[in-house]
């Protein structure tokens, strides 16, 4: 008779089978019963009668331990399954008995030492090297439950089970493999293969809160598995977990050094804006690095990348370089030079990008941005024709070509028509002695860089970087919404209280709190938080909202030309483009109208023509006295994420606002799009 393994109440033990009369077997079973059925008392005193006659019965004393057990009186059971040991010392299931008993007591050395007694005489003992992994991870020696890690790993009696799974995947009978995967968890709680299955599925599905909860329950059985923990950290980045993602990343270095985890931990600080660690993590998987100059290359981007937001210019180029020489296929490298702006290539450089751009067997990406590269090169050299050859042909080559403008007009209209004025004038009470936001929004290359770096000049104001907190508060109270009123957002917002709307104002303050320091204000400067308006208004109406606009033609051209590391869909078109930004003019009309003057609007062509004016109009609108330190925001050495993040450590200069005039011809399907009338608006002649 087997008792469930891995259940926390009783041991995991094969109970020791004798030869035993009819009578006693069917005695066994009785009592058997009982315990499965919680009657642990009448159990007790039926083993008790069994061991008064004799003490050394091992059938009788490893099910005395598992009523004990079950009793809750782990102390008790301890004594039997510690007599049992002393009864047959060579008994693997005695010793795995004790083992469970020891750590369930607190006595994690004493249950080692019992679990690999048990070991010792059966090798194969599947559980134990479970337990053994969980012991080990506790006392913080990572190589011995990694070690017991992959010892499990190997002696699964569910692996044929598993690739019965896996093909099933494969096959696409996705129902077939969560059934499996679910019968393989209530077999083994946190079974790994199982769990990373399931996993998988609900990531698959986009349920990211329940893969974390699969994932982390998994854990807690299977601590030192770095699949598991690699996944989940994966996931965290997903749902912009990024604190908890770093915690675990951490963790993840210790169990597994492998360069590949250090690489991952690299990134995940960047999410979270500890550049310098960042730049540590990446050169630490560097060093781990043997004999792979493919690999190499790769992390010589993330070092490029790290050292350009810390403005260390000279390194940043050279690790663009090293990237370029060991991945010679890589058009990242020769983006991330050319992303610096002024940064000037030769004509070997030319033919080098664009040997990348024209050979196929490439990744389109890599290709994608060597043209944006070799674009900027011909702009600098004056070619601009040529120049704008290249550009179209970079974004015809970008691989996610999924704007479609009437779906984004349905989310506009949806936006407009759910923060509505009646709906916008329920708001969370105002709240004192926090720290103030500031949201700088608005289209992508309108300035926003430069409106930052100003004011995170000034003492009172906290810099940060773009925050993905509020698009990621964003998705809980789409689900909060759905599950509490059976409504979609926006027309949900309609329905929260004001302390719900309370809490979710303090809950985008305190998941924030890790970027910022103690100043009075911060800076969240995420463009397309324009969409999110409404949302910031009533769960935050201490909140200044700064609106960075440019002129639509310079704004969507600079658009056009910019590699995205990601999002932006509508950037790879002048149509979509011009389309896009008619949108968010619609939706800032709209928030406008409905809110007064709880916008201010930063004109980029009147921020670079008059800087100190508008610094000065600005900083009385958030109300704070003016400070010569705002018109040196080139002087500031805070670390820079963005694409303007060479710009802004310069002084300001106006070249910028009609360098698209050089483009007009080509930007025809731009400018017909975007219309008569919003050209009006910023060229009234």
């Amino acid at each position: 008779m087997y008792l469930r393994e891995g259940s926390l109440n009783r041991p995991l033990s094969v109970w020791v089978r004798k030869k035993l009369t009819e009578e006693n077997n069917q005695r066994y079973q009785t009592i058997a019963d009982q315990i499965k059925q919680g009657n642990t008392d009448d159990a007790i005193i039926s083993l008790k009668e069994i061991l008064s006659s004799n003490p050394d019965d091992l059938v009788a004393l490893s099910m005395s331990g598992s009523a004990y057990m079950r009793a809750g009186d782990e102390a008790e059971a301890f004594n039997c399954f510690d007599a049992a040991v002393k009864a047959d010392p060579d008994s693997f299931s005695a010793h795995g008995d004790l083992a469970f008993a020891a750590m369930k007591c607190g006595q994690s050395d004493r249950a080692i030492i019992h679990f690999e007694k048990a070991l010792e005489i059966k090798p194969d003992y599947y559980p134990a090297w479970n337990f053994i992994e969980a012991l080990y991870f506790q006392k913080r020696d990572y190589a011995a439950a990694v070690n017991a890690v992959e010892k499990s790993e190997s002696l699964d009696p569910m692996d044929e089970e598993y690739k019965e799974m896996q093909n099933a995947l494969k096959n696409g009978y996705l129902e077939n493999a969560e059934k499996m995967a679910r019968s393989m968890i209530a077999r083994h709680p946190g079974h790994p293969r199982g769990s990373f299955m399931l996993a998988h599925l609900a990531s698959r599905a986009g349920a990211h809160e329940e893969c974390t909860k699969i994932l982390r329950y998994a854990l807690q059985h299977h601590p030192a598995n770095a699949m598991l923990r690699k996944t989940l950290i994966q996931n965290l980045e997903r749902l912009g977990e990024f604190i908890l993602a770093v915690d675990e990343a951490e963790g993840l270095v210790k169990l597994d050094s492998d360069y590949r985890n250090w690489v991952l931990l690299s990134k995940v600080y960047g999410h979270i804006g500890s550049y310098e660690k960042q730049l540590s993590a990446a050169e630490e998987a560097a060093k781990k690095i043997e004999n792979n100059t493919k690999e190499l290359g790769k992390v010589d981007l993330l070092r490029g990348h790290a050292l350009k937001i810390l403005g260390r210019r000279s390194e940043s180029e050279q690790a663009y370089h090293d990237c370029i020489i060991r991945t010679p296929g890589n058009g990242a490298g020769w983006w991330g030079l050319a992303d610096f702006k002024d940064y000037t290539f030769n004509q070997n450089d030319k033919l080098s990008m664009q040997k990348i751009i024209e050979n196929k067997s490439h990744n389109p990406s890599q290709r994608c941005q060597a043209a944006f590269a070799l674009a900027k090169a011909f702009e600098s050299d004056n070619e601009f024709n040529e120049s704008f050859s290249w550009y179209k042909k970079a974004n015809n080559l970008r691989p996610n070509l999924n704007f479609n403008q009437k779906d984004h007009k349905k989310f506009c209209e949806r936006i407009i028509d759910g923060f509505d004025s009646d709906t916008l004038k329920n708001q969370a009470e105002k709240q004192d002695n926090m720290p103030t936001p500031i949201f700088i929004i608005g289209m992508p290359r309108s300035g926003s860089t430069l409106i930052e770096q100003i004011l995170s000049s000034h003492s009172q104001i906290e810099g940060t970087m773009e925050l993905m907190t509020l698009p990621n508060l964003e998705r809980k109270i789409i689900i909060s919404g759905g599950q509490n009123f059976d409504k979609k957002y926006p027309e949900s917002f309609r329905y929260f209280n004001e302390e719900q709307l309370a809490d979710f104002g303090r809950e985008y303050l305190n998941q924030t709190s890790v970027y910022r320091s103690d100043k009075p204000y911060f800076i969240d400067k995420l463009p397309p938080n324009f969409e999110r308006v409404g949302l910031i208004h009533k769960i935050l109406p201490n909140a200044i909202i700064i609106d960075a606009r440019r002129h639509p033609m310079a704004c969507g051209f600079s658009i056009y030309k910019q590699h995205f590391a990601g999002g932006h869909e509508y950037s790879y078109n002048l149509e979509n483009i011009g389309y896009y930004y008619n949108s968010y003019l619609g939706v800032m009309d709209h928030f406008n109208d409905a809110l007064n003057d709880r916008i201010f609007l930063m004109q980029y062509e009147e921020n670079v023509r008059d800087t100190e004016t508008m610094t000065r109009q600005l900083l009385d609108y958030i109300e704070l006295d003016f400070e010569q330190a705002c018109l040196e925001f080139y002087k500031n050495k805070r670390a820079v994420r963005t694409a303007s993040s060479e710009q802004v450590r310069q002084p300001i200069y106006t070249k910028s606002i009609s360098a698209w005039k050089k483009y007009e011809r080509n930007l025809e399907p731009l400018k017909r799009t975007l219309g008569t009338k919003t050209l009006k608006r910023f060229d009234p002649a």
